[in-house]
């Protein structure tokens, strides 16, 4: 009950930042095929993602440069899992402590990290249509700077959102802290990075966490709903209330 109301809270959270994000379009429409160019000082006054943004871009380096980059495109290890989890399974042997094979578990896992990735996709480049948001470095032209130009809109942070969204898929299956940790602190520089290089707003990458977190959680529900009439589907190294962690 508690993980059907926290994941019910999520979604409802996602859909009035979508809605406070299409607000904001009002004042960051452009006016016409040029990009609306806003002063500095009213954005200051009434805008903390512009606040976030600046501060950040007056404090690059030419070190955090070289590091934030690269590391903002390890999102695409998102698609790891799945394919690692069912070659692991051709070489798998024992059971697990359910009495399951190893086999058939990881295979298991390996559906359950696809389907993670294809409803996080869904979902987020769902509402990067529905919002369209300009991207920071095209409503604030001249003044937001972007080390590494995107084509698509900006809300959610597409990025962020898989790089969480495989966190906590691999946080449930294997709630160990060499495991919990490692992703979260990934998934949280990923976040941060594409702030960092000017592609995001800060209320992109919390809605893109948020995404992420909320499909991870969503198909772990199933896969434990499924599991009560067929269970080869049980989890065979996490439950969902309460994780705990295996030091």
């Amino acid at each position: 009950m508690i993980v059907h109301s926290a994941t019910k809270a999520l979604f409802g959270l996602l859909v009035l930042m979508s809605l406070g994000a299409s607000g904001q379009l009002a004042a960051q429409a452009l006016p016409s095929d040029s990009a609306q160019v806003l002063s500095a000082d009213s954005a200051v006054n009434r805008n903390i993602d512009y606040r976030v943004l600046k501060t950040i871009q007056l404090h690059r380096t030419s070190f955090g440069n070289s590091f934030w980059v690269p590391l903002s495109n390890t999102f695409v290890l998102s698609v790891l899992p799945s394919p690692v989890m069912l070659v692991g399974s051709l070489s798998a042997s024992g059971t697990t402590s359910a009495g399951i094979p190893r086999s058939t578990a990881l295979q298991y896992d390996a559906a359950q990290a696809g389907a993670t990735l294809l409803l996080n996709a869904a979902v987020t480049m769902g509402l990067k249509s529905l919002v369209g948001r300009p991207r920071p470095y095209v409503t604030y032209q001249g003044d937001l700077v972007c080390l590494q130009k995107v084509a698509s809109s900006s809300f959610p942070s597409g990025h962020t959102s898989f790089a969480f969204s495989t966190a906590t898929m691999l946080s449930l299956l294997y709630p160990r802290w060499y495991v919990v940790a490692p992703s979260y602190l990934w998934a949280a520089a990923v976040g941060f990075s594409r702030m960092y290089i000017g592609a995001h707003y800060p209320s992109d990458v919390l809605a893109g966490a948020l995404i992420g977190t909320a499909s991870a959680v969503a198909v772990h529900l199933l896969r434990q709903r499924l599991a009560r009439s067929n269970p080869n589907l049980t989890p065979a190294n996490a439950v969902l209330v309460p994780v705990t962690l295996t030091f």
